[in-house]
C-alpha cells in the first residue's frame, strides 16, 4: 500500500471521526434542550403547587375564622336568623368554590402560555445552533474537497513524471561521470574543408581510406 493511499485512508478516517463528533454534539445539544424544558416544566409545576398550597391554607384559615364568627352570631341571634345565616353560608360556599375553580383554570392557562413560550424560544435557539453546525460542516466539506483536488493534481503530476522516466529507461549518471560533448558550429568545418570530428563516445573505427586534411 503506497504512502498516498495510506494518507487518503487516514483522511477518510478523520472525516468519519469529524462527522461522528458533529453528530454527537447535535445529539448532546438536543438532550440538553430537552433537559432544560423538563426543568422549566418542573419549576413551573412546583411554583403552581406552592401557590395552590398557600391559597388552600388561606382558604382554610378564612373558613375557620368564618366558622368562629358564625358560632358567635348563632349564639346571639334567634332560630330564624340562624337559618338565614346558614342559607347565606351555603351561597357563600358556592361562590368560593366557583371562584377557586376560576382561579385554577386561569392559573392553568397562564402556565400553558408560559411553557409554550419557553418551548418556542428553546426550539428557535436550537434551530440557530443547527444552522451554525450545518454551515460549519459545509465549510469543512468544501475545504476537504479543495484538499482532495490538490492531492489529485499532485498525483497526476507524479504519474506523468513516472511515465516519462519509464520511457527514458536510463539510470541516473552523475555529471562527473558523463563524457564531455564537443559542440559543433554549423558550416565551420566546411570553410576549412574538414569533416566535423566524431563524438568522443563513438566507438566507430577510423577508415583506412580517410585522408588527413591538407
Amino acid at each position: 500500500m503506497s504512502k498516498r493511499s495510506q494518507n487518503r485512508k487516514k483522511t477518510e478516517k478523520e472525516e468519519k471521526k469529524e462527522k461522528l463528533k458533529e453528530e454527537g454534539k447535535e445529539r448532546k445539544l438536543e438532550e440538553e434542550k430537552k433537559e432544560e424544558i423538563e426543568k422549566e416544566k418542573e419549576t413551573v409545576a412546583e411554583k403552581e403547587a406552592e401557590s395552590e398550597k398557600e391559597k388552600g391554607e388561606e382558604a382554610e384559615e378564612k373558613k375557620e375564622s368564618e366558622k368562629v364568627e358564625k358560632g358567635k352570631k348563632i349564639e346571639e341571634t334567634s332560630d330564624a336568623e340562624t337559618e338565614k345565616l346558614e342559607l347565606s353560608e351555603e351561597d357563600r360556599s358556592t361562590e368560593v368554590k366557583t371562584e377557586k375553580e376560576s382561579e385554577f383554570l386561569s392559573a392553568q392557562r397562564s402556565r400553558e402560555v408560559v411553557l409554550g413560550r419557553l418551548e418556542k424560544e428553546l426550539l428557535e435557539e436550537h434551530n440557530k445552533e443547527l444552522d451554525e453546525a450545518i454551515k460549519h460542516c459545509k465549510t469543512v466539506i468544501k475545504h476537504n474537497q479543495s484538499v482532495i483536488e490538490s492531492l489529485e493534481r499532485m498525483k497526476d503530476v507524479n504519474e506523468r513524471k513516472l511515465a516519462t522516466l519509464k520511457v527514458k529507461g536510463t539510470p541516473y549518471t552523475p555529471a562527473s561521470e558523463k563524457p564531455k560533448q564537443v559542440k559543433h558550429i554549423a558550416g565551420k568545418h566546411k570553410v576549412h574543408g574538414r569533416k566535423p570530428p566524431l563524438h568522443p563516445s563513438s566507438n566507430r573505427p577510423k577508415s583506412s581510406t580517410e585522408t588527413t586534411p591538407t
